[in-house]
Parts: structure tokens; sequence; C-alpha cells
């Protein structure tokens, strides 16, 4: 028996909103509103957009050694070295260095006792709390609290720095706990689009007000999942259940940067060995990008031929580029065939030739580098507005 999906605590106001509900990780989520995904992709690349991504899990665990030493053998980092407000992209690995999950995990202060706040997806709750609590004692299930808003663009300081004081020095992957109406707010310079952006975790009573805030700025917007997935597609960024699984090493998904090699040779870490072997050798798939050169659509599942008809690989993910005007996909190929100069598509009983590039599709725009020139260009828009 199916069980019915789950309600996030701003469904209401989604709905009052024009959003088109769908199932998706065991929640009504909204997909699009009004002005459909295209729109709200080309205004996060351009402008800025807010995602209500609730749907999401966030723990809090307190970070004391023997909490840090049980976890590590799940996350491929020296958790005693994380440095103070700072987010690390990570796994969840299994004994033979498979993916459990990807997360984010951050070190911050609350009431001056250090934790680990952890972002997870929502379709991996179980498996990921089952070793949240194997391995502490002291685990706070924040979701069940808290609504999580993404907003993304290239004007997504603008939108919060109207509302919550952002420090001026914030960079990609800082996080702070800030003030919002005198309540704290975990507030990550963060995202999953390519664009600059934040992550904020609010107490759901405050949910509503705070985003009726952001949409006070008349060049945000509000977006959907479906905008969300092309604008992560074209910034080659994986999702779970498709570019990665418990199948899949991150060696495999080309994610070894988020890997510290260290850990590689420590025997208490799931799967070093295999993913010690791994990067030390070329494994057996290896992830890639593809571009239809037709105007046919590339799709999740899609079987990936080399010129002689052999089954080389499948697609993962696919949909329609609205930078690019074309349709994209990423998928895996038998490292075998990594030299293959053309390569195909079956696409209606017909082998269709696509493109093959490197990822991402489109340059990511993070915001790495502190200067102050981005709060001048804030500063001079509300100078230029005001009334002297």
């Amino acid at each position: 028996m199916n069980e019915l999906p789950l309600e996030i605590p701003l469904k209401n106001f989604h709905e009052a909103n024009g959003a088109k509900m769908v199932p998706f990780a065991g929640f009504n989520m909204p997909i699009n509103y009004k002005p459909g995904i295209i729109n709200e992709h080309k205004n996060v690349r351009n402008h800025s957009g807010i995602f209500d991504v609730s749907h999401m899990g966030q723990v809090l665990i307190e970070a004391n050694n023997l909490h840090i030493k049980n976890l590590e053998k799940y996350i491929p980092l020296k958790l005693n070295n994380l440095r103070k407000n700072k987010s690390n992209y990570t796994f969840l690995l299994n004994e033979n260095g498979g993916v459990v999950d990807d997360l984010i995990v951050s070190l911050i202060d609350i009431n001056s006792k250090s934790f680990l706040y952890v972002v997870y997806n929502a379709s991996r709750k179980n498996e990921d709390e089952n070793i949240f609590f194997k391995c502490a004692q002291n685990v706070q299930i924040l979701h069940v609290k808290n609504c999580l808003f993404a907003i993304q663009g290239p004007e997504s300081i603008e939108v919060l720095n109207n509302i919550i004081e952002v420090p001026i020095d914030m960079n990609f992957l800082d996080i702070e706990v800030l003030k919002y109406k005198n309540n704290s707010v975990i507030v990550s310079r963060s995202g999953y689009t390519g664009e600059d952006g934040f992550e904020i975790s609010i107490s759901t009573e405050q949910a509503e007000v705070f985003i009726r805030d952001l949409l006070e700025n008349k060049n945000t917007m509000l977006c959907g999942l479906g905008s969300r997935d092309s604008l992560r597609l074209e910034a080659g960024l994986s999702l779970y259940g498709h570019e990665l699984n418990e199948n899949i090493t991150p060696i495999e998904a080309g994610l070894s940067w988020a890997l510290d090699k260290d850990r590689l040779n420590d025997s208490t870490l799931n799967g070093n060995k295999i993913l010690s072997d791994q990067l030390n050798n070329k494994p057996s798939n290896k992830k890639i990008g593809l571009i239809s050169v037709n105007r046919t659509m590339l799709r999740d599942g899609m079987i990936i031929f080399d010129s002689n008809k052999n089954n080389i690989g499948k697609i993962t993910s696919g949909c329609f580029s609205p930078n690019l005007n074309k349709s994209i996909a990423i998928g895996y190929i038998n490292s075998h065939f990594d030299k293959e100069k053309e390569i195909f598509c079956e696409i209606r009983n017909k082998m269709e030739l696509v493109k093959r590039t490197s990822l991402p599709f489109v340059k990511k725009n993070y915001k790495k580098n502190g200067s102050n020139n981005e709060w001048k260009k804030i500063h001079k828009r509300s100078w230029m507005g005001f009334n002297w």
C-alpha cells in the first residue's frame, strides 16, 4: 500500500501563489508556478529565485569526540579538522564505498556549544538517520520544527540583505547563525543551481513572514523543483538516485575532490581500499556530459551506444537547457570506451548522434573571493532610490 505524500508547512501559501504541487521524495512539492519552469530558470540565472526545500533533512549533532569518531566510519573527512562556520560537501559511504547519501556538513556554535549541522536528501532520511542515531547520542532532528529555503541567483545577496544583515566577508560555503526579527536563523552561502545564493533554516512559525519579506524584492520570484532540476543539471551537479546511489562511488561520480585523501589509508573508513584502488587506477565507469545534436530530447534511462552499436552506458539525468536552448544530459559510460569519438542514443528506435562535452554545461558563479564590490553595488542602488 502506497503512503500518501506528506505536506510541507507552507503548502497553503504555495497553492495560493499558483504552485502546481506534485509528489516528490515522499512530499507534495511545488514543481512550478504560473510563470513556468523556463521563466523561473532564467530569472535565477539573471536575477534571483526562492525555493522552498523544507522536504530536506536537517539535523544537529553534538560535535564531541565520540560522535566524531563514530561518524568517521561513514564520512570521508577528518571531522576534528572542520573549520568553524564552514560547510563541506561530503558523503555517507557504505562498506563498498558506495554513496548512501551526499550531504552538507557544517560546524557551527549554538548557545556556546559546537554542533555538526547536516543537510541531507529527503529520499534518504530513514537511511541517514539510522546512521546518525547509531553514531551519536545527542541528535536533534531540526526539520520537524524548521523550514529550509534557498535564495539563488546573482542578486540573491540583495534580496537577503534587505531583511538579514549578511556579513560582508561571507563567501561560498561559509555558514553563520544570524538574526531575523530577533530570532536565530542558520544561513549558509550555498545552493544547488550553480549560482551564488543562500540557504536559510528558519523556524516554521516565522517561515511565511520570512518568505513574504523576501518577495518584496520585485526582481525575485518563487521557483519550483522543475527549474531547480534544470539549473542543477546545467551546472553539472549530481542528484541522488540518478548520478549517485549505493552502487556508485564518489570517484566514479567524478567527486574525488570531496574526499579527504588521507582518510583512504584509514581502515576504519567504509570502502577505503576500494576507493584507494579507484583513485590510483581508472574506475570501471565514468560520468560524462551529453548535448543533443538534433532537436531530440535526452531522457533519464536512455542507453548510450558507440559507433558499432555496443551498449556502453546509460543516461542518468536529462532535460531541456534554457541557457543553451538544447537538450542536455549526464550519464555514465564504461571507461573502456572513454576515447570514443562518436556516441549515440537510441531515440524512438533510431540511433541519434549526441555530442559529448565536459561538465558543467554552464559556468558556475559562486562567490569565492570576499570583496566590498557587491555591497557597493547594493548601497549604490539604495542611494539612487533615495529622495535626497
